[in-house]
């Protein structure tokens, strides 16, 4: 049976830099986003973050006619990817 993707909104691998900060207690974290669609998008990270948690997200941009991605955003799942890594998968809820 072939599985078909039911997502709305198509995927952009982007594999860039990201900070995500907790909207709770202001801890800053690093980590790499590795795709992006309109809705949402993953990020490796070296620490879990719990489902539910609520995030701002900033990813700069190397070129100067591309903004920066700012936005609030909802952790939707969080898996363990590596030993030292997690996949969060990210809901994007506001852009700022």
């Amino acid at each position: 049976m072939l599985h078909e993707d039911k997502r709305r909104f198509m995927r952009m691998m982007v594999n860039a830099k990201a900070q995500i900060k907790l909207l709770e207690s202001g801890l800053t974290l690093e980590g790499i986003c590795n795709d992006l669609s309109a809705t949402g998008l993953s990020i490796e990270i070296e620490e879990p973050i719990e489902m539910d948690t609520l995030v701002e997200v900033y990813i700069d941009s190397n070129s100067s006619s591309t903004p920066p991605l700012n936005a609030h955003a909802k952790v939707m799942r969080c898996t363990q990817e590596q030993e030292s890594g997690y996949l969060l998968g990210l809901e994007i809820t506001q852009f700022n």
